[in-house]
């Protein structure tokens, strides 16, 4: 099949690029496909991240390097560690050996073969569909199945929280400010407008990429909340990086947790709202941290889009647009908790928290869908919404 040869087609690249910098991007050309599509679809096959395999590829060569009589600090250099030390902690921890003693006759390294995908298909009975399970749709495509759980807060809390101390960036990446997620861009919508003076929370602030946009834009004031507490000190490192700085929160959002009430003129979340296990409590909460007429602008996977998948060329819907149920996701030695509301459900909480709309946007933005225009997920992009985002004031 086209994709299969394209895949390895990739990982020939990866493969010949081991001891240089890789371009991520050019191995997700060759896919013809973004990069983010990319790692999620290598991820999904190999059940591992494609960053790790990556490392482990590298320190796997790095010993037959060693072996080979080669200088330690050569060998580190080529596969992209800053000092001899790094790479010896690293060489450490996955062979079990230090990298001098690599070179000893009868000395054990752990090997990492290369990836090769195959298709392999085989005739046998069908298997019956779990009913606890269901479609879960990423990208353009169905990709496996999510398996129907309770609502639980506490273990939904816990599932989500220990998945984005972990893994979070790794398996699903960044979703920041000036994208508001696929296909859409404040740079076309200004929703926000002039910033500056203005005082701004940010919920579900992740890695601190949105709250710097608005900090290089002269916010006067910026506020985080976020579930993680790895985001939050992924966050704050970030932004002292770049020489600013906000009051970061390691909270639930649904959970009263010392901000401030009609003290911000914006509040704001970049593809965060949806994972809070109390839509209209969460909402209101919003509404008590705004100013009178303050704004709220927030992101979301459109529900649509996560009930459509593309095969050939065609959309099918793959579940029900009213089914609200919570699920779970298996990711990567990880997992993540979800429910894919209706629209109505986001626009009717806003409502009863005293918002009114100012605009909603579902059009996919042409320009960002002609940088990915080969791609399964611009396709699909051109056909329906695949985001939507919403600016609303409070009364």
């Amino acid at each position: 099949m086209d994709w299969q040869k394209s895949m390895n087609q990739a990982l020939d690249y990866i493969e010949n690029n081991l001891s240089c910098d890789i371009d991520y991007y050019v191995a997700a050309k060759i896919m013809n496909c973004s990069e983010w599509e990319f790692r999620r679809i290598f991820s999904f096959l190999a059940q591992i991240p494609l960053s790790e395999y990556v490392r482990c590829r590298r320190l796997a060569m790095a010993a037959i390097d060693i072996k080979k009589g080669e200088k330690i600090i050569d060998v580190a250099i080529r596969y992209g560690y800053e000092s001899q030390a790094a790479f010896s902690r690293a060489f450490s921890r996955f062979h079990g050996i230090a990298p001098s003693l690599a070179r000893d006759k009868g000395s054990a390294v752990k090997t990492f073969p290369r990836l090769t995908f195959k298709l392999i298909l085989m005739e046998g009975s069908g298997m019956k569909k779990n009913p606890n399970h269901r479609t879960n749709i990423i990208g353009a495509g169905e990709v496996g199945y999510a398996i129907s759980v309770d609502m639980n807060k506490d273990k939904i809390h816990e599932t989500n929280s220990s998945f984005w101390d972990t893994k979070g960036n790794e398996v699903i990446g960044t979703t920041a400010l000036p994208n508001y997620g696929a296909f859409v861009s404040e740079e076309k919508c200004h929703l926000f407008g002039d910033v500056s003076g203005k005082k701004l929370l940010e919920i579900c602030c992740g890695t601190g990429h949105s709250l710097k946009y608005h900090a290089d834009r002269k916010a006067s004031e910026l506020w985080g909340i976020d579930i993680s507490e790895k985001q939050i000190e992924k966050s704050r490192e970030y932004l002292l990086l770049h020489g600013f700085s906000a009051k970061l929160i390691c909270a639930p959002m649904e959970e009263d947790c010392g901000i401030p009430v009609d003290y911000f003129d914006y509040v704001y979340s970049v593809y965060g709202v949806g994972w809070t296990t109390d839509l209209e409590g969460t909402f209101s909460r919003i509404a008590s941290y705004l100013k009178k007429h303050g704004v709220f602008i927030f992101s979301w996977s459109h529900p649509i889009h996560k009930c459509v998948a593309i095969e050939n060329d065609l959309l099918s819907f793959k579940k029900s647009y009213f089914d609200e149920s919570w699920y779970s996701v298996p990711l990567e030695g990880g997992a993540i908790s979800l429910s894919d509301r209706k629209l109505s459900t986001y626009i009717n909480a806003l409502t009863k928290a005293g918002f009114i709309i100012d605009e909603m946007i579902e059009e996919s933005d042409d320009d960002i869908i002609q940088l990915y225009k080969d791609s399964d997920f611009a396709k699909k992009a051109k056909m329906l919404p695949v985001t939507f985002v919403i600016k609303a004031r409070k009364l």
